[in-house]
């Protein structure tokens, strides 16, 4: 059979595991072949149950929040709030587990950079922004009317300037201001469906603000998002009281759903659930007002309820 040898070879990450390999090799004829490998310990470092189900979950809750944002606000605009937050949120635990939540302790429990907390530190709490911090369109219509270059010297209000060419133009302005990578197509296409510019045919295209005020979304649709956005918050809080809570001191916090309806009767369903939950609201209405004071005063608490239908089936999957 030839000689064997166990020979102690490497150790890796395999599939988020720290494994270390026995080799062992069988010598045949003058040399060695691997014959069989075996683990000498393996220490897991597989994500705890609770955390992975959180990972796989906040993607559902993250979706929708992009959803109803992007467009309105950028990117770096929403990482910057969030890192705001996710800082003072790290605080509030800190002191809640009775810990000092110093720069270090910070840093360890939000996975910053203590020079990153440091500077949100020095900001304070404030996740308020300045427009033109908000998404590249706000950027641009800032310096439009405001730099001298893009500004006409009679008026002091934003000039109108030809579309494309170099200088004191639209193309320039979008290369100043928003940078390479977004076309002025792009950029225009945007501005003409908010009704924020204007063209103006002739010899040579030219462009005007009409507003400075930039509104990707409609009113209508900024109120639903805004109330959208409190009854998420809301939703969530009762969920973190309850986390929080005895059993007998936990809030009421259920759904109740079916996979099986039929698209055909999702209308008829939606009417029924809509009659149900309107006379629900009726009779939450009556008990606010027979627990409500009279006079606003201090140390008073804000309490509420909430009622919603959800479903796979989207309005525009009815045609509406």
């Amino acid at each position: 059979m030839g000689d064997f040898a166990p020979v102690f070879v490497f150790m890796r990450k395999q599939n988020a595991r720290l494994v270390c390999k026995w080799i062992w090799l069988q010598q045949r004829e003058g040399s060695w072949k691997v014959l069989m490998s075996s683990n000498l310990f393996k220490k897991s470092i597989d994500m705890p149950a609770d955390a992975k189900s959180i990972t796989e979950v906040l993607p559902l809750v993250l979706r929708k929040i992009v959803r109803l944002v992007v467009g309105t606000i950028s990117f770096p605009a929403l990482v910057e709030m969030l890192r705001s937050v996710y800082v003072e949120e790290g605080r509030k635990k800190l002191l809640r587990d009775g810990s000092k939540p110093t720069k270090s302790a910070l840093a360890l429990i939000t996975g910053m950079d203590t020079r990153v907390v440091s500077s949100v530190l020095d900001r304070g709490s404030d996740t308020s922004f300045d427009p033109k911090q908000i998404s590249p369109e706000f950027t641009l219509i800032d310096m439009w009317s405001s730099d001298p270059f893009f500004v006409d010297p009679e008026t002091g209000q934003a000039a109108t300037i030809p579309i494309e060419g170099k200088g004191r133009t639209f193309q320039g302005l979008v290369l100043k201001s928003i940078g390479r990578n977004i076309t002025v197509k792009t950029v225009l296409d945007r501005f003409l469906q908010s009704e924020t510019v204007e063209v103006i045919d002739g010899d040579i295209q030219k462009v005007r603000l009409l507003s400075k005020e930039y509104t990707p979304i409609t009113s209508d649709i900024a109120k639903l998002t805004d109330i959208t956005f409190l009854e998420a918050s809301r939703v969530m809080s009762a969920g973190i009281h309850n986390m929080n809570s005895i059993p007998e001191e936990r809030v009421p916090q259920q759904g109740r759903w079916t996979y099986r309806l039929s698209p055909e009767k999702y209308r008829d369903f939606r009417r029924d659930a809509r009659n149900l939950l309107l006379n629900q609201i009726k009779e939450g209405e009556a008990l606010l007002e027979k627990y409500e004071e009279a006079q606003k005063q201090p140390g008073q608490l804000t309490v509420g309820i909430g009622w919603y239908q959800w479903g796979d089936l989207n309005s525009d999957d009815l045609g509406e």
